[in-house]
């Protein structure tokens, strides 16, 4: 990973004394965290009270499309049901171009990296629970199904331009890459549902407390209503990724992947994959030059589940 967030003493002292403005104390310490695929501040702040804040921050002359999931991001979680494991908002502000959400920090660490069974156990619980949370009926949250075509059609997109770097995949994706967008248009109905879907669930978004609490996860621009199995299932090709389990061994074991219709599931992935594949391909973007590496991986891992799924 070659990126660096930005830390506390790096910030513009003007939009230091609106944050200690803001949570009404002096910040006397801050941790940076530094992983993740997004870039601005992402420090826990200690305040001389004893407190703790997590704080992001980003300007949007640095990173406008960042500025725009920080601005998503507030909006979805002021109306997250009380029992979602999320922390709770605190605050959110905006300062010249930068753009400021805070949250209740928690004491824990995202899980190891290559995974590790005790915590692979505590985010497969998560998304356990996750998918029980009813999506509330609110503007904020909207229907996953409703997305604009774009969205998930990246193997037509593909197919109809035949880009060349198409051709550094395996051989079997070029070939079949007519039929990958024929199962991905069937999208839309494979993630029908009721269920609040965070939409971009993967180890960096998930903290586990030091407490021995259950698992949280951060991060909710683009929370939606969906499909129950969508997060657990979205999270695979990660997983894999990142010395996990095979995709389809939790498919089989966890209890809402292994409930979903599996015409779905396969729907689904080949939507997911289809985007891995053709964002990899794409130049990277302004402050996160490591992120495309991470998709061609996960899109990598996705093609041969695809070709599992669909046995050829």
């Amino acid at each position: 990973m070659s990126r660096r967030r930005p830390t506390w003493p790096e910030l513009p002292e003007a939009l230091r004394d609106l944050i200690e403005s803001e949570l009404g104390v002096v910040v006397v310490d801050a941790r940076s965290h530094d992983g993740g695929y997004s870039p601005g501040l992402a420090s826990t702040l200690v305040t001389d009270d004893g407190g703790r804040t997590f704080v992001k921050a980003v300007a949007a002359s640095d990173n406008e499309v960042a500025a725009t999931l920080y601005r998503r991001e507030a909006e979805v979680a002021a109306v997250l049901p009380e029992d979602v494991p999320a922390p709770r908002l605190r605050w959110s502000a905006e300062h010249d171009d930068w753009v400021l959400v805070a949250f209740d920090a928690v004491d824990g660490r995202t899980p190891a990296v290559p995974w590790q069974a005790g915590e692979l156990d505590a985010v497969l619980d998560l998304a356990s629970r996750l998918a029980e949370v009813p999506a509330p009926d609110v503007p904020q949250i909207p229907v996953m199904a409703d997305a604009e075509d774009g969205a998930f059609t990246n193997w037509r997109q593909l197919a109809d331009r035949r880009p060349a770097g198409l051709a550094t995949y395996e051989e079997w994706v070029v070939k079949n890459v007519d039929r990958l967008a024929d199962v991905e248009s069937g999208w839309r109905e494979a993630v029908a549902g009721d269920v609040l879907v965070h939409g971009d669930f993967r180890g960096d978004n998930v903290i586990v407390p030091t407490d021995g609490r259950g698992a949280v996860v951060v991060d909710w621009p683009y929370a939606s209503r969906g499909a129950a199995f969508c997060d657990v299932v979205g999270m695979l090709p990660a997983l894999a990724t990142e010395g996990g389990p095979q995709p389809e061994e939790i498919v089989r074991t966890h209890p809402v992947a292994r409930a979903a219709d599996p015409d779905a599931v396969t729907a689904y992935v080949a939507a997911i994959v289809g985007y891995f594949t053709r964002a990899s391909l794409d130049p990277p973007p302004q402050g996160i030059p490591h992120v495309r590496a991470f998709q061609r991986a996960q899109a990598e891992v996705g093609v041969v589940w695809l070709r599992e799924r669909l046995r050829s």
